[in-house]
């Protein structure tokens, strides 16, 4: 899938915090391990964390190249981010619908079972960090989802905050890990009601002015303790942002509409 922006995944559990330890730097897929490298357009950070804020174990940064959009920018977008380098040249607000899908597939069905909208951005994030980062983001909008797989074993928050610039993005992307990451937002039935109360897998992006936020678990609430395990995660939170808000914000950088 397409990861354009900066980002950093961690494990969490919503709102019982284990004591933190320190994250490491390498990459989330351990069969070998890459260099940090920052890309046109993507670069992506994960944390393996268990209990909401805190992370007990980190798992190393990856990068991923930029999403290549069917046609170019206008030449009356500058920078690599075309219309939404800044929120000045992206002015209509994001909205639920445009970004998160009733439903999706990528190498299987993911639902959505649960969505908000809301201006305070700091209460929809973890950690005073990541707190104050949104705020000196000039953050207007944050928005969830929460999606379950079709199997019902993979599900997961994703967030996105609409901030004044892609430097503010990247800058605030940089505040996430170790106790900071997007809130998990449970459904009222079925697995994701569990949200918050397991071990998995936290990311971060930005794209343009937008820092997308995704926490993924395992339904069971068990922790990924094998490679392949976190991988499964990693996946997930891959296609889940390829699924939802990678469309429309891509839409965005190429056409400045929704």
């Amino acid at each position: 899938g397409d990861l354009p922006g900066r980002a950093a995944r961690g494990s969490s559990r919503g709102t019982r915090g284990r004591k933190p330890a320190a994250a490491k730097r390498g990459r989330v897929l351990l069969a070998a391990g890459l260099a940090v490298l920052v890309v046109a357009a993507s670069g992506t950070y994960f944390f393996l964390t268990s209990g909401q804020g805190k992370t007990r174990q980190g798992a190393a940064p990856k990068t991923s190249q930029p999403a290549t959009p069917a046609t170019r920018p206008s030449p009356t977008a500058t920078g690599r981010w075309g219309h939404i380098q800044t929120r000045r040249t992206d002015p209509q607000p994001v909205t639920l619908a445009e970004l998160f899908p009733a439903r999706f597939t990528s190498n299987g069905s993911y639902s959505r079972t649960a969505d908000r909208a809301g201006k305070h951005c700091a209460a929809a994030v973890l950690g005073s960090r990541l707190q104050s980062a949104v705020r000196a983001a000039g953050c207007s909008q944050v928005l969830r989802a929460s999606y379950l797989s079709g199997n019902r074993k993979l599900m997961g928050t994703i967030g996105v905050l609409n901030l004044k610039t892609a430097h503010n993005a990247s800058r605030a992307g940089q505040a996430t890990g170790r106790s900071e990451f997007i809130a998990q937002l449970r459904g009222n039935k079925g697995p994701t009601r569990n949200l918050t109360k397991g071990t998995g897998i936290e990311e971060a992006e930005f794209k343009g002015h937008y820092l997308i936020l995704i926490w993924a678990e395992f339904a069971s609430l068990h922790a990924p303790k094998t490679t392949a395990k976190k991988n499964e995660l990693v996946q997930f939170c891959t296609r889940l942002f390829g699924g939802t808000a990678n469309v429309s914000l891509s839409a965005r950088l190429v056409t400045g509409k929704p």
